[in-house]
C-alpha cells in the first residue's frame, strides 16, 4: 500500500465516527469546542506514546507507522527535492514519522510540535541521530526561528487540524524563515476528491456538542496554492493522491526576502 493510500488514515480523524462516542477535549464560550487552543487539544491528545500514534497516523501499528513515514519521506525527497546540505524543518513534527526518515539525509533537521509529550517521543525516536533538534511551538508561530534560516520546510497532515487562518499564518511563517531559494512543502484531505468528501460526509454527521476538537477539516487544491501564492511563493506545484492533495512551492531567490 502506498503512503497515500496510507492517507486514509492520517492524523487518526479520518476514522472519526460518530457513534464512536468522540468527545471535544476542551471547551470555549457558551460550551462549544476550541478547537485553535492546538496546545491543549494536541497535549492531551498524546499523553502517551500509544496514544500519540494513534493521533497522527491511525494506527498504533509499527510496522505501518515505519511504511508510512518512509513513504512519506519519499515523496519529499522525490518531488520537493531535499539535499544533504539543508537545514530542513517540520512543522508538526509529532514523534518522529517523518524525521526518522529524513534525518539521515540532511544537514540538519529541526522538528517543531506544540505538544510537549510529541517532542519527548520524538527525541526518544531520533536518539540515534546527532543532527536533529526540537522546538516547542506556541501555536501561533515558529518562534524563536531566525529569519531566512532554513532551506527545506514541510507541514505533513497537520493542516487538517488547524483553522483555515492559521494555516495560512503557518505559510507565512514558514515564508519568513525559508532563505531565499528555499521550498515548503504543504497537504491536507483533498475535499475535491471522492476520498477526502466521504471524509467529510461522515465528519458532518457530529452534533456540533460531540464534534472532537482535532476533527478533520478537508481543503481544496485551490486554497492551498491560493495560501502560497498571497505568502509570496512561486513555482507552485501540486499534486492529487487518492485522498490528499499536496502543494509545494520556492521563495524566490530575490525580492520579498528580508533580513
Amino acid at each position: 500500500m502506498g503512503w497515500r493510500a496510507q492517507a486514509t488514515r492520517l492524523g487518526g480523524s479520518s476514522q472519526l465516527r460518530p457513534e464512536n462516542g468522540c468527545r471535544s477535549l476542551t471547551r470555549g464560550v457558551l460550551g462549544y469546542a476550541v478547537r485553535s487552543d492546538y496546545k491543549g487539544v494536541w497535549t492531551a491528545l498524546s499523553e502517551t506514546l500509544s496514544s500519540a500514534k494513534m493521533h497522527v497516523s491511525g494506527t498504533e501499528d509499527e510496522t505501518v507507522f515505519e511504511t508510512s513515514g518512509a513513504g512519506t519521506a519519499g515523496f519529499l525527497l522525490d518531488n520537493v527535492g531535499i539535499e544533504s546540505t539543508d537545514i530542513v524543518l517540520e512543522i508538526g513534527c509529532g514523534v518522529g514519522r517523518v524525521g526518522k526518515h529524513l534525518a539521515g539525509r540532511c544537514r540538519r533537521w529541526i522538528g517543531a510540535d506544540v505538544s510537549p509529550h510529541m517532542l519527548e517521543f520524538a527525541a526518544e525516536r531520533l536518539r540515534d541521530f546527532p543532527n536533529v533538534e526540537f522546538i516547542e511551538l506556541s501555536g501561533n508561530d515558529l518562534q524563536p526561528l531566525d529569519n531566512n534560516s532554513i532551506d527545506v520546510v514541510y507541514c505533513t497532515v497537520v493542516f487538517m487540524h488547524l483553522e483555515s487562518w492559521d494555516r495560512y499564518g503557518y505559510v507565512e511563517e514558514a515564508f519568513r524563515v525559508l532563505r531565499p531559494g528555499g521550498k515548503l512543502y504543504v497537504d491536507n484531505v483533498n475535499l475535491c476528491s471522492d476520498a477526502g468528501w466521504s471524509i467529510f460526509e461522515t465528519h458532518r454527521q457530529f452534533p456540533l456538542s460531540r464534534r472532537p476538537d482535532h476533527i478533520t477539516v478537508c481543503s481544496t487544491p485551490e486554497e492551498l496554492r491560493e495560501y502560497l501564492r498571497r505568502a509570496g511563493f512561486e513555482h507552485l506545484q501540486s499534486r492529487p493522491g487518492e485522498e490528499l492533495i499536496s502543494v509545494w512551492g520556492q521563495k524566490p531567490n530575490f525580492g520579498n526576502a528580508n533580513p
